[in-house]
């Protein structure tokens, strides 16, 4: 199993450099833009820029990465040199597993690191400026584009960031099942491709349903989200057991 997650963040490495180095540049931005206020003048077009810039890049790098995963399990499965992996002594749970392993743990970094680099900036930001209205309005705004409810402090957005990872974990699980459905049992059938997406949007639409009901009307919002990281990663488990079913009688040799 260990070899098979090295494996997995080996062909998947040169994306998230490229994010990470976007992610230093951008941050060399904003600190310069927070130490050469003063001395060279109004720079705060150049800090509330690149903060927008970081927090899109946190979202949009994360769903990269799940994104990723999800291409590189379809070219596993519809190339040969990929398909060789399926002739190896390894069971389709842990080669399924280990791509799904690779995936959370990468979510989890790229979350925690966006999350303490956001925190780790904002408390400079009013440490040396004092509180920005303009900048901190764009925050409010970005975190209440997610969710209108949530409070504003260290833990409300630390819950908002696990409920977020959690379902989008799960929507890379449902993308898994469908993308395995379609080259496993549709593969050369008529709308193969549209069956496939058919089936991720029932999949999903049944996660934000099971979400919402296991969330009592009236619940704090940071209860209702992690009830709702719990579901997802509950929903992630099944996908998992299902998707490696299918691999395991229709794509092993």
């Amino acid at each position: 199993m260990g070899k098979l997650l090295k494996y997995e963040f080996r062909k998947t490495w040169a994306v998230k450099l490229i994010i990470l180095g976007l992610a230093a540049i951008l941050e060399i931005a904003f600190l310069a833009g927070v130490f050469l206020r003063n001395s060279q003048g109004n720079t705060d077009n150049l800090i509330g820029t690149t903060a927008a810039l970081l927090a899109f890049l946190a979202l949009g790098g994360v769903m990269i990465i799940g994104i990723q995963s999800v291409m590189t399990l379809h070219r596993d499965m519809n190339t040969r040199q990929g398909y060789m992996l399926y002739m190896t002594p390894k069971s389709s749970f842990q080669i399924l597993g280990a791509k799904m392993a690779e995936n959370g743990l990468s979510l989890t970094l790229a979350g925690a690191f966006f999350f303490l680099l956001g925190l780790l900036d904002v408390t400079l930001l009013l440490s040396k400026l004092g509180q920005l209205e303009v900048l901190w309005k764009y925050f409010q705004d970005f975190v209440r584009m997610m969710n209108r409810e949530i409070e504003l402090n260290t833990r409300g957005v630390l819950c908002l960031v696990v409920e977020m990872l959690a379902s989008w974990l799960a929507t890379v699980s449902i993308a898994y099942l469908a993308d395995i459905i379609s080259s496993a049992l549709l593969n050369g059938k008529k709308f193969n491709g549209l069956v496939a997406f058919l089936f991720f949007i029932l999949l999903t639409m049944a996660l934000n349903w099971l979400q919402h009901l296991f969330v009592p009307g009236g619940m704090p919002v940071i209860s209702m989200l992690l009830v709702q990281a719990v579901v997802a990663l509950i929903y992630s488990a099944v996908m998992y057991v299902i998707s490696a079913i299918v691999m395991d009688r229709y794509l092993s040799v």
